[in-house]
C-alpha cells in the first residue's frame, strides 16, 4: 500500500533524489544522465523535536545524502555500502503523486484548478 505526501509527518526527515534529466536528441523523450539533486526536507516551522535532537537527525539527513557522493568517489565506501545494501536492504515505499500540468498562456488571468487533493479548499 503506498501514502501520501499528507502523511509525511512534522517530525519526518524525507531525503529527495531528484535525476537530472536531458531532452533526447529525437524527439520529446527524456534521459536521466547519470546526475542526481539531493534535497534534505523538513517541517522546520513545525516539528517538536529538541534542538539538540533536532541536530542529531540533521546531521544523520547529511551523512545519508554525502554517503553519494562519497560512494562514487571512494570505492572502498561504495563497496561497503553496496555490501549493506545486500544485506540489508529496504523496500521502497510508493509515494502517490498527482502530476498538474502547467498551462503557459501571454495572458494575465489566473487558473485555478480544483482537482487536487485539497479541491480547492487550500
Amino acid at each position: 500500500m503506498g501514502m501520501t505526501f499528507n502523511q509525511i509527518n512534522v517530525n519526518d526527515f524525507v531525503i529527495l533524489l531528484t535525476p537530472v534529466m536531458e531532452k533526447a536528441a529525437i524527439g520529446k523523450e527524456y534521459k536521466w544522465t547519470g546526475e542526481i539533486g539531493i534535497k534534505i526536507l523538513t517541517d522546520l516551522a513545525k516539528n517538536t523535536i529538541d534542538e539538540n535532537e533536532f541536530g542529531n537527525l540533521v546531521r544523520i539527513a547529511n551523512l545519508m545524502a554525502a554517503s553519494i557522493p562519497a560512494m562514487q568517489e571512494n570505492k572502498i565506501v561504495r563497496q561497503i555500502t553496496d555490501t549493506y545494501v545486500d544485506d540489508n536492504s529496504l523496500e521502497i515505499e510508493h509515494i502517490d503523486i498527482v502530476v498538474h500540468e502547467e498551462e503557459v498562456t501571454d495572458s494575465n488571468v489566473i487558473k485555478l484548478r480544483f482537482d487536487s487533493e485539497t479541491e480547492g479548499n487550500a
